[in-house]
């Protein structure tokens, strides 16, 4: 206990980049965590953050604002929430492009990558990237990639998310089990009146291998079990379950429930409860929700201690930004 209390007074007096509040309110406390407890070298260095040094960040799609968010209060750039109306109106954290000069615009494009969660782990691998910050860790043909390069990553949970079910609102079903849904996608149920629902086929829609909704369908849903092929129904970028459902009164799709509820939360579908617990910050936070995810932060293993990708890395998971993390809408991880 003296030893994390000794390292948490160090840290905040240390802390390498500053923060650019975006409002009036004093600052939470923030929970620094021992980096003994996460497995970490401390930074044998720490530089200022700037445009000129700043890493390359990537990662999936739904951790864009958190990257977007935490990029802009560290380099001082004023940012703000929009909706992008050529992406069914979902929201982002965006740079506040027309404040900055065509030189320092040009550099902070650069910085802020959005290649999806398997583009943003192969760019990692293969160099593209300095740090990224994903809705899953790696993945197996990732790691096997990995692998095959000689590539080692290190990674670490930031903040919690969880793994949802979606349902066209006009579909009165509000709950399934997990073996319901594992018969659903084994195809052993068809029909909605099986699980209380109308007379009516279900449309089990998918994504394409690799995503990270995918990954976590095979690996923390079905654990082993196999899905039925239904190259029909894949989804292949995040936004494709949300038009399926939208005309689809007897669809179920999935994806990340920050996705679901900050990004999107255009009504034009609902989520449903698992196992009789319904998602919600509250119940990702305490876990009662069944499958409740992390974000992870993750630079390769031999990134060079003194560089400010490390640096971030390294502040990210010992809990120094966990204020941008809530900040951006995600559950602080503890």
């Amino acid at each position: 206990m003296k030893t994390t209390k000794i390292w948490s007074i160090l840290f905040v007096m240390l802390a390498a980049f500053p923060l650019a509040s975006c409002s009036d309110k004093e600052d939470e406390p923030i929970l620094i965590i021992d980096p003994v407890e996460v497995g970490l070298e401390a930074p044998t260095a720490t530089t200022p953050l700037s445009l000129s040094n700043a890493p390359v960040v990537d990662g999936s799609d739904s951790t864009e604002p958190l990257r977007n968010l935490l990029m802009c209060r560290l380099l001082g750039i004023d940012c703000q929430w929009l909706q992008r109306l050529y992406s069914n109106s979902t929201w982002c954290v965006t740079p506040q492009w027309q404040s900055l000069s065509k030189e320092d615009k040009s550099t902070l494009q650069r910085i802020l990558q959005n290649r999806n969660t398997h583009g943003s782990f192969v760019g990692l691998i293969d160099g593209e990237n300095d740090i990224i910050v994903t809705a899953r860790g790696i993945s197996r043909d990732e790691q096997k990639y990995a692998d095959e390069k000689g590539a080692e990553l290190l990674s670490r949970p930031v903040a919690k998310d969880a793994f949802v079910f979606i349902v066209n609102p006009k579909n009165p079903v509000r709950n399934l089990t997990i073996e319901q849904i594992q018969k659903i996608y084994t195809g052993q149920i068809r029909n909605w009146k099986e699980v209380g629902g109308n007379d009516a086929t279900i449309n089990p829609y998918v994504r394409n291998p690799n995503s990270g909704s995918q990954e976590k369908m095979e690996t923390i849903v079905m654990a082993g079990l196999t899905m039925i092929d239904w190259p029909e129904m894949v989804g292949y970028v995040m936004l494709d379950p949300y038009f399926q459902l939208e005309n689809d009164e007897n669809g179920i799709a999935y994806t990340p429930f920050y996705y679901y509820d900050t990004i999107v939360n255009n009504e034009s579908t609902k989520v449903i409860g698992v196992n009789g617990v319904v998602p919600s910050k509250q119940t990702i936070e305490d876990n009662s929700y069944p499958y409740v995810t992390h974000v992870m932060a993750s630079v390769r293993a031999d990134v060079d201690k003194s560089s400010t990708a490390y640096q971030l890395f390294f502040q990210l998971a010992t809990g120094q930004h966990n204020d941008i993390v809530k900040e951006s809408g995600y559950i602080v991880y503890h």
